[in-house]
This record gives C-alpha cells, structure tokens and sequence, in this order.
C-alpha cells in the first residue's frame, strides 16, 4: 500500500462483524508459502461430512460496496438451501442498541477528555458516516476510534454482515452468533483510557491513508484471495506512541479468538445445512477456520 497502513484498513474491510476496525488486522504472522490455505481465491467454502448435509462458509467484509454486496448466484443458493445462519454476533435491533449504551459515556464528554485540535478533526470525520456532534460528543474513545475506522457508505448501503443477518431474520431461519456482546466489546472496554485517546489520535492523524489502503484492501477482497489478504495485513506500519503495546494488544485478538470460533461451529455444524458468515481474515492460515475444520475430520472446499 503506498500509505502503509494496511493492518487497520484490513481489519476494517474483512475482519470481524463489531470489532472490524481492528479485531484481526496482521496478527497472522506466519501466513507463509506453506500456511496457506490450498487453493483459497474463494470467499465461499463447502464443509462435507459423511452423513450429513454439507453446510457452508463464507469470508465476510464490513462494507456496504455494491461490488462486495452482489452475491454470486452459487453464494445465494449455499444461503438459501440453508436451515441455520451464524455470523460472528447476533446481530439485531436489541445488540445494536446495547452496542450503543457501551459506547457513550455519562460524563464527562469526549470534547473535556480529548485535545481541541483532534476534537475538531473528529467532529467532520463522523459526521461524514451520520454521527452528528451531540452524539460524538457522548462517545467514549474506542467508541468513537471504532467509528472512525468504518468506512464511509453512500446513502442506502448496508454492510455485508449485516445484509446475511438481515436476510436470516426475514427468511425465518434459526439465526444465532459465534460470540457474545461482551466477548467481542470486552475487547476494546479493558483498553486503558489513555492507550484509547492514542489509538483515536492516531487514527484521525491518518485518515488520507486509511482511503488509500482501503482501496487496495477492497480490490484483493473483491479477487477473493485471502491468503494474499492476510499477507498483505502482516506489513505492519501503523503507528502509535506505544507500538509495543498495540501489537500484543492486537495479536489477542485473532489468536484468541479462531480456536473459540472453531471449537463453537463444530455445535453448528452437526446437522449441516448451516451458512456461517465471519470476516475473511478468519479463514486462512493454520489457526483459521478452515484448517480447523479440516482437523475435525470435514472436508472444506472452495466453491468457484
């Protein structure tokens, strides 16, 4: 990427449905030649089992792109023939709204806990993706990095993961999650405040190179190459006062939670006709889901 800053932008187009900004951005460090995952420009898969139905999985982005938002016509029947959806979170008017609570705090404002200069390059920022100042201004600094970190949608667009949870619920499937509120925002709450004011600075002080990257991340998404994905977000250049702390911070954040993710599909997946839908950082390498999969005895293929 020519602005380098392709671990945020990654995690904010392919990685996790609330924590996109930065959940699984360059923590798979050792996506060599020999941990990739075989034959993988695919963002569909197809697990198999002797037995049972096949079910499937699907390498999600948190952007509202007509290109990204255009399923295939082998995508949409894999969702169709589906009886079960999970995503990474339940996502629904209950977990948005609580999701919401989280983020604003009572008092003081963001405008007392930040400087002027980063509180009137934030205020444009959010207003740009609908957030007008009277509820910036409640945010808490995560809260408000998180934002910051979504890319800006045209009027209309809805988010890939959203779009899933949105047609599971109208066409009366059993919906459920991966994870919990609490698991994933938990994630972001025990940040110290003062590594959150770091992270929202840095963030505000690189926003031209955020659209650059995005860009780039957009076009490897859309050619559906996830190993080249999660090389490409290895190339750690995103800066902070404490790099150190950001990088252990952030490593936790994937490591963590593949096994998790991994060891609670095998519950999904003992019927089959299950359609899971997570960011498409969490399929390649030798902790994402497909190589799990595969070491619990399915057969996960990618459906061109």
């Amino acid at each position: 990427m020519l602005a380098r800053f392709r671990p945020l932008i990654i995690a904010v187009t392919v990685a996790s449905t609330l924590l996109a900004p930065l959940v699984s951005a360059a923590v798979s460090k050792a996506v060599s030649a020999s941990n990739k995952v075989e034959n993988a420009n695919s963002l569909l898969w197809k697990i198999e089992k002797k037995g049972m139905p096949p079910s499937w999985l699907y390498g999600t982005a948190h952007v509202g792109d007509p290109r990204v938002t255009q399923l295939s016509p082998k995508t949409e029947a894999a969702f169709a023939d589906s009886k079960k959806v999970v995503t990474e979170i339940r996502l629904d008017f209950g977990m948005m709204m609580e999701m919401g609570k989280r983020m604003l705090t009572a008092e003081p404002s963001l405008e007392q806990i930040i400087d002027k200069e980063h509180y009137q390059k934030l205020l444009p920022a959010l207003a740009a993706r609908g957030y007008p100042e009277v509820a910036t201004a409640k945010l808490k600094p995560w809260g408000a990095a998180m934002l910051l970190m979504t890319p800006v949608r045209q009027p209309g667009q809805m988010p890939l993961d959203l779009l899933f949870a949105k047609m599971a619920i109208e066409g009366q499937k059993d919906y459920s999650g991966l994870e919990t509120l609490d698991e994933q925002l938990g994630l972001f709450e025990t940040i110290p405040e003062a590594k959150q004011i770091e992270l929202l600075y840095a963030v505000l002080d690189q926003q031209a190179e955020m659209e650059t990257s995005y860009q780039k991340v957009l076009d490897l998404y859309l050619k559906q190459d996830i190993n080249a994905l999660a090389e490409y977000a290895e190339q750690d250049d995103f800066k902070m006062p404490d790099q150190a702390w950001f990088r252990q911070w952030r490593a936790q954040l994937l490591d963590a939670r593949n096994p998790r993710m991994a060891e609670r599909l095998a519950d999904k997946l003992k019927e089959g006709n299950a359609f899971i839908a997570v960011g498409a950082l969490h399929l390649p390498g030798k902790t994402g889901l497909i190589q799990s999969l595969r070491q619990q005895g399915y057969r996960v293929s990618p459906v061109k």
